[in-house]
């Protein structure tokens, strides 16, 4: 009895340190360890859906435009956010997207900003997120290959 009265400030501290753990490894902010998991959609390109396929997915789409340029998510009648891609992990916007259960849909004629805006969402554990593109493929040759014809 004497023992724990000696030491129970340091219980008090290591209870109050384990609490803090818990805390925050059960957050929403806290990342998944599995890199092969989060990287296997991007090779695999499921995780990109171009304009036609997006009219084909059941419930009502939430486009997150990243960018200014709104030209391509015109066409479709589902809800459109303009988000700057340096707001989206705002609480109010995280929020917006929890409480949308259909697809989401990340828009920006840059194609790396949304694919790292949907890695940091998928790690988050938000499912559902898709990349929007004009194209599935992976690299487009925009000239035809001509070979070197010099005679040295």
């Amino acid at each position: 009895m004497e023992l724990i009265k000696k030491i129970k400030g340091v219980i008090a501290i290591v209870l109050i340190i384990l609490v803090l753990v818990l805390i925050r490894s059960s957050g929403i902010y806290h990342f998944k360890d599995d890199a092969k998991k989060w990287a296997e959609p991007s090779v695999k390109q499921s995780n990109k859906i171009t304009l036609e396929q997006a009219g084909s997915l059941t419930g009502k789409s939430l486009i997150i435009n990243l960018d200014k340029d709104v030209s391509m998510v015109r066409a479709l009648t589902s809800d459109t956010q303009n988000i700057p891609a340096d707001s989206v992990l705002c609480k109010n916007h995280i929020a917006m997207i929890m409480k949308h259960d259909g697809p989401v849909l990340l828009f920006s004629s840059d194609p790396g900003l949304s694919a790292r805006i949907w890695m940091i969402l998928s790690q988050l554990g938000f499912k559902n997120i898709y990349i929007l593109t004009k194209n599935t493929d992976n690299e487009v040759f925009k000239y035809k290959f001509r070979p070197d014809t010099l005679q040295y």
